[in-house]
Parts: structure tokens; sequence; C-alpha cells
């Protein structure tokens, strides 16, 4: 039976007296392998890679388990507290200020802690994101562990040419660690179908790097995406998506969602496909309040995508 362990990182304490830990949970099986990592809520409104986090560590038979793992369920527990993309404390986004700095804000604080205490300790790497509160999203990047990417099971991947500076993974892949985001889930609407996918996608990651017995499940097929487009509005209001269907394909122009104004009812802005073919990545399955410059659209060129 694997043994299991929780042993919070002490990051700060604030001014109210409380304590800023991070939560790390060891588990170690009966036979040796590799330290897989796995983290969640690095933003702490993308909710549902907790919950997915949560669900395979308590409810997933881990009898026969290799090696050990390292999971980090809430990498932000004060922007996972307040249901926000930022620390509150300082404004700061965790995933844009790694490895952090052990004299820094508080945000770079919790980015050293997690890089020294998590990131260094692990062989391999899970990363688990979503849309947020509002936005839905569904893929998986591709970095350089391809087949750990592929097999989490999601039917949408990215390649992309490069990644975003400061993010845990800018650390991992440094480091020469086998690294996998996983971008999925989110929205005002039922996880149940997202944690239920989560689930048996951290399993078969696990059978792949032969951690757990048995084979891996095959993926689906799967669309490998080397160009996505981020649709930002210009205006804030009530936006009114046209476009719901994750996954489906989308044509050259055809109009994604609108943004309304709720007080005057005027259409200030109309949102639309930007490549011939296209492919919905993330959208907004609700009529949703938004700001300029949030997630509105990400859509994926299917003219330069690998079948």
């Amino acid at each position: 039976m694997p043994t299991r362990t929780y042993r919070p990182i002490h990051v700060a304490t604030l001014a109210s007296g409380m304590e800023v830990t991070l939560p790390l949970h060891e588990i170690v099986g009966d036979r040796d392998g590799p330290t897989l990592g796995i983290s969640a809520g690095i933003h702490g409104e993308e909710a549902v890679g907790v919950e997915i986090v949560y669900r395979f560590l308590t409810t997933f038979d881990l009898n026969g388990l290799g090696g050990r793992l390292l999971v980090l369920p809430v990498a932000n527990p004060l922007s996972y507290a307040t249901i926000s993309r930022v620390t509150p404390i300082d404004g700061g986004n965790l995933n844009r200020v790694f490895p952090g700095n052990p004299d820094g804000l508080l945000t770079e604080q919790l980015a050293h802690k997690m890089t020294e205490g998590f990131l260094r300790k692990i062989d391999y790497y899970v990363d688990m994101h979503a849309g947020g509160a509002y936005p839905t999203v569904d893929y998986v990047y591709i970095l350089n562990a391809e087949d750990l990417s592929r097999a989490f099971g999601s039917r949408l991947l990215y390649r992309a040419k490069e990644t975003l500076a400061g993010t845990s993974v800018s650390v991992t892949r440094e480091l020469n660690i086998p690294s996998v985001v996983v971008e999925l889930g989110g929205g005002d609407v039922d996880q149940s179908a997202y944690v239920r996918r989560g689930i048996p996608g951290l399993a078969n990651v696990l059978r792949t790097l032969k951690m757990l017995p048995g084979d891996p499940l095959p993926p689906p097929p799967q669309i490998v995406l080397r160009e996505i487009a981020t649709l930002r509005p210009h205006h804030g209001g009530l936006l009114l998506p046209e476009v719901t269907e994750m996954g489906g394909e989308v044509r050259g122009g055809q109009v994604l969602g609108r943004i309304v104004s709720p007080y005057s009812f005027e259409e200030l802005e109309v949102v639309r496909c930007p490549f011939d073919r296209g492919i919905v990545v993330l959208t907004q399955l609700t009529p949703n309040v938004v700001e300029p410059g949030i997630f509105g659209f990400m859509i994926g060129n299917l003219a330069t995508a690998e079948s």
C-alpha cells in the first residue's frame, strides 16, 4: 500500500496572523520509480483543476504505485480563496514570476518556495489549468514530453512555438524535466464532465510512465494545433456568445459573440473567427459580464494543424 504524508511548506505569515502555506502531499509507492509532480490552482479562479486532483487522490486506486507522487493541489491559496487569477495581497500573477524571489513580493515568495520545495524535487511534471471563472477551455500543451501530453487523452493539443516566461514550466523545462500543461474546463457551468475526464487522464500519464500497472489507454484521434489566436474584447459589457460548442469548427468571419451595453442596449463589438477554418479552443458557454482585455475566445487554425 502506498504511504501518504502531508508536508505543508511555510511561505509567510500575514498581518492577520494567518499562515500562508503550500499544501504539499507525498504519496510513496511500494516499488521503485520516478517522482511525478502534479500541481493545480496556480490561478485561483481555475478551481476545477483543484477538484480533479482532490478526487484523483481520494477516489482512484493507487495500489501498485511505483515511485512517488508530489502533489500541490492549491499552488496559490490566497487567490483560490478569493476566486481570483492574481494574489490579492499584491496583484501578482503567480504564473508569470517563476522562479520567484525569496525577498520579493508575496507572489514572488510563493513562486520561490514552490520552485525550491516542489519543482526541483520532481522528475516529471503535470500542471493543471482551466479557463477560469467564466471561460471554458479544452486542450493540452505539447512542450518537451509529447507522449505524456498525448496520454492525457484530450482531442486538441497545442505545439506552441514558445511559452511565456515566468511560468512554472519555464523552470521545469530549464531543468530538463518532461512537463505537461493541461487546460481543461472552467466556466460558470457544471464541471463534472471535466472531472470525469481529468481523473483517468492523470492515471493514463502514470501508466505511460509505468508508475501504475497496466498498459496506457490509446488516445482518441488528436489534432495538434500550431497556431491559436486569443481574442480579447476591446469593450466591456455583456458578452452574448453565439458559438458554444467546445472543439467545434468555425469559418472565417463567423460571429463568435457580441458585446452589448447592458445600459443602452447598444451593440459595442462583434467578435469573429480570424481564420478561414478554425476550431474552438476556449469559449464562453454562458452570457457573461466582461471587461476589456479578458479571455474572450481562443480559436485554433486548422489550416496549419497536424492531424
